[in-house]
C-alpha cells in the first residue's frame, strides 16, 4: 500500500502550494478527481458479477456512474440539479444525445446515467487502467474513428442491443470537446446518434449540460465547487423519416439544444 503513503503525501504538497498558487489548488482537485474515477471503476469491477449473473451487464455503467457522482459530490464539492428526469426515464429504451464540454461531463454522467445503458467510446480507452475495465464488463461499444468498417459494425451491434436487450446508448453529438472563450457554443453535430436511433427505431432524448466556464476553466488552472444544471428535452420520435430526412433533424436539434444551453447557463465571470 506504498502508493497511498505517496498519494498522501502528493495531496498534503499540493495542498500547501494552493495556500500561494491557483495552479497547485487546480492540480489537486485534479489528482482527487482521478482517485474518484478509481474508486468509482473499482466499484464497477466489484459490481461487475451480480450484474452479469441478474442479466443486466449493461448495468455495470450505472454503479460506476452514482459511485463517482456521490464521491465526487463530497470530494469535490460539484452538485447536478436535474430538470425532466422524468422525461428520460419514460423514454427508455432510446439514444441520449449530450453536449461535451470537458473531463467534468463525467460527473454530469454520473448523476445523469440511467440504467441499462451503453457508452460509445474510442476504443483507445478499453486499455486504460479500472476505466477500460469496468467499460469492458458492462458490454460498452468502442470503435476505431476514422474507420469506415468499424462505424458500421457499431450502428449494428448498438441497434441490436437497443431492441433485444432493451438498453439505452449514451452519445456526445458533437464528437469531441467543445471550448468557447466568448460564451457558451455548441460544435457541429455527428449523424451517427441519429442514424443509430433510425436503424434501432428508438427516440432520440437531448441532454443539455449549463456552461462549465464558472466552475472549471483549464486554460487558467481554474476549478471549485458549485451546482451544474442539466436539462432532459423531449423525446423526438424518428417515426416515418427517411434517412435522408436525418441531417435535417441533426441541424434542428442542435439548434434547440444551443438555444437551451443558453437559457440555463449563468453569466460567465472573471477568474
Amino acid at each position: 500500500m506504498h502508493w497511498v503513503f505517496w498519494a498522501v503525501v502528493l495531496d498534503a504538497c499540493l495542498a500547501l502550494g494552493a495556500l500561494f498558487s491557483r495552479k497547485a489548488g487546480y492540480y489537486r482537485r485534479l489528482v482527487h478527481f482521478a482517485l474518484c474515477a478509481v474508486v468509482a471503476s473499482t466499484a464497477g469491477i466489484v459490481s461487475a458479477p451480480v450484474m452479469w449473473a441478474s442479466r443486466r451487464k449493461a448495468s455495470v455503467n450505472w454503479v460506476v456512474a452514482r459511485t463517482f457522482y456521490y464521491t465526487t459530490r463530497v470530494v469535490l464539492g460539484i452538485r447536478i440539479e436535474i430538470e425532466g428526469e422524468d422525461i428520460m426515464q419514460g423514454a427508455q429504451p432510446c439514444v441520449l444525445v449530450g453536449n461535451h464540454q470537458t473531463m467534468l461531463d463525467l460527473i454530469m454522467l454520473g448523476r445523469v446515467f440511467p440504467m441499462q445503458t451503453v457508452i460509445l467510446a474510442k476504443r483507445a480507452i478499453s486499455y486504460y487502467p479500472f476505466v477500460g475495465w469496468f467499460m469492458r464488463l458492462a458490454d460498452d461499444i468502442f470503435i476505431s474513428r476514422g474507420s469506415k468498417q468499424s462505424a458500421s459494425d457499431m450502428f449494428k451491434r448498438a441497434s441490436e442491443e437497443l431492441r433485444a436487450k432493451q438498453v439505452s446508448v449514451w452519445f456526445f453529438a458533437e464528437g469531441t470537446r467543445g471550448r468557447f472563450s466568448d460564451g457558451p457554443g455548441l460544435l457541429p453535430f455527428k449523424v451517427g446518434a441519429f442514424l443509430l436511433a433510425y436503424h434501432a427505431r428508438v427516440p432520440i432524448v437531448p441532454v443539455v449540460t449549463m456552461d462549465f466556464h464558472n466552475l472549471y476553466d483549464k486554460r487558467r488552472f481554474w476549478s471549485t465547487s458549485g451546482t451544474l444544471k442539466v436539462k432532459i428535452l423531449q423525446p423526438i420520435l424518428l417515426d416515418g423519416l427517411t434517412e435522408d430526412d436525418l441531417k435535417p433533424l441533426m441541424n434542428r436539434t442542435r439548434d434547440t439544444m444551443l438555444a437551451e444551453l443558453y437559457r440555463i447557463s449563468p453569466p460567465r465571470i472573471a477568474h
